[in-house]
């Protein structure tokens, strides 16, 4: 019978049977068991693992601070636009004040209203001793207490 181990890969073994296998060759392709290479590989595993929840977590973290950031920017824009409305409002008020006071001071005759007080009403000048000056050092008011007037 032939032997029909070759030692050469490049020949073809003329035969019906099956070359042997060398458990030697398959050895230099398959990664050698080796306890601490095997923890490194979990530890980088674990550690990406670690990095990608990480990364995730910031993610997150960095989506809900956008997030609040333009709904705050959304609200202040709101209050802005308000506040621009209600000093609007405010300049319309004060000017319409102001028209109404105009035509209420130009409306005033003091000259007819002091006619009126001294022919119909019977009113006259202050004498000389019913007028009392007094100054005050602050914001007080004074009450005269006796009722000589």
């Amino acid at each position: 019978m032939a032997d029909y181990r070759n030692t050469s890969r490049n020949e073809y073994a003329y035969g019906s049977a099956a070359r042997d296998y060398d458990y030697r060759e398959r050895r230099q392709y398959e990664p050698e068991y080796r306890p601490g290479k095997v923890h490194k590989t979990r530890k980088a595993s674990s550690f990406s693992v670690l990095g990608f929840s990480i990364a995730g977590i910031a993610f997150v973290v960095f989506a809900i601070t956008v997030i609040n950031y333009v709904q705050l920017q959304s609200e202040l824009t709101s209050k802005v636009k308000a506040v621009a409305s209600k000093q609007i409002q405010l300049n319309n008020l004060q000017s319409e004040n102001d028209e109404h006071y105009a035509r209420i001071a130009s409306s005033v005759d003091l000259e007819s209203i002091e006619n009126i007080a001294r022919g119909e009403l019977g009113m006259k000048y202050a004498s000389e001793g019913q007028v009392i000056t007094y100054t005050s050092a602050g914001n007080d008011y004074m009450r005269k207490a006796d009722g000589n007037w």
